[in-house]
């Protein structure tokens, strides 16, 4: 009883509407006090008192008083907490970053303002984090194979005979490098909110297709074997690339053929990809997923393809993770959406 009643006291309209009953017992208050004066005073006092305009005129008076200061002291009492919640938010920065206003004895109907500020201080927070973690991140990979083609072009002006193909190679690494880097903050900054509904399988499908050249040119195999149909709510272009890192992914660090299963629940879509190849061992079955690492420190590739397959899965408010076992299998695991009528796929 005691929390409500706070939770009373903190609206501005209660703290008004209080003040006024105040007021108004205030006026009753000096009604009376009018009636006792002209008991008291002199009788042409007390006959001036009796006239009703004047009564009116003291009543009126003393409400006017009562109430301009009961406001001022609401107003002052309500907006004091409101100089400081301005504080706070004039802090809020680059160099402060986790900066909030508080909601603490501000009145009622300020608070959903104050969380709607919050709110958009947490995205600029994110999106501020993801600017900065970018940045970090290219610097430091970059910082290689600039320092190796630096090396090769010295080499070359020294010698005379520069070995393009080597040149090519590091440009190509970069290449892909800042590519994939551009294309994990893109998707990490990509939108929450509703998607349309897509048939995830005929996406994986799709995505299969387009890499089998790739496929076939290192003399692998790839077989699909996918359910018709597993309706999700997603954006097509990420489910897309989300595969296709997969499939490059077993195609650079395995050997064996590469399958792809699916089994469509009635809550729950999962797609298996297994690559032929061992499995990770356990104590990297999660740090692999994080930007950079890689179960082989001297393998290709720039350790960013599972952190793009993560990042999608995640923000489609499925998971990747590997499966336990000898086996190479990444299970992804995505939300079956409610289906609508005559939704076409």
């Amino acid at each position: 009883m005691r929390r409500a009643l706070g939770q009373r006291m903190a609206s501005l309209r209660f703290r008004l509407a209080a003040g006024m009953c105040i007021v108004l017992a205030l006026a009753v208050a000096a009604a009376g006090l009018v009636d006792q004066l002209r008991l008291r005073l002199s009788p042409w006092l007390a006959q001036a008192l009796d006239s009703e305009p004047v009564q009116d005129g003291v009543v009126l008076g003393s409400f006017g008083v009562a109430a301009l200061g009961l406001i001022w002291v609401v107003s002052a009492w309500s907006l004091r907490p409101l100089a400081r919640a301005s504080a706070e938010a004039a802090r809020a920065g680059p160099n402060h970053p986790g900066v909030r206003i508080s909601a603490d004895r501000l009145p009622t109907e300020m608070r959903p303002l104050v969380a709607a500020v919050n709110g958009a201080l947490d995205r600029l927070e994110g999106a501020y984090e993801a600017q900065r973690r970018f940045t970090a991140d290219a610097a430091h990979e970059l910082r290689t194979p600039l320092s190796v083609l630096s090396l090769r072009l010295q080499r070359a002006r020294a010698e005379g005979t520069p070995d393009w193909a080597a040149v090519e190679g590091d440009v190509q690494q970069m290449t892909r490098l800042v590519s994939q880097l551009l294309d994990l903050a893109r998707k990490e900054q990509g939108g929450r909110g509703e998607a349309p509904e897509v048939n995830f399988y005929r996406i994986a499908r799709e995505a299969a297709a387009s890499i089998l050249p790739l496929v076939e040119s290192s003399g692998r195999t790839l077989v699909v074997d996918l359910p018709e149909l597993l309706a999700v709510r997603g954006r097509s272009d990420d489910l897309r690339d989300m595969v296709i890192n997969l499939l490059e992914n077993a195609l650079v660090h395995a050997a064996g053929p590469i399958r792809l299963s699916g089994e469509a629940g009635d809550a729950v879509g999962i797609m298996d990809i297994a690559d032929g190849g061992p499995g990770v061992v356990p104590s990297l079955r999660e740090a692999v997923f994080e930007r950079f690492r890689k179960a082989d420190a001297g393998s290709a590739g720039t350790g960013l393809g599972l952190a793009i397959v993560r990042e999608v899965a995640l923000s489609h408010g499925g998971s990747a993770a590997f499966l336990p076992g000898e086996a190479c299998v990444v299970r992804i695991t995505l939300p079956v959406a409610e289906r609508k009528e005559g939704l076409l796929f």
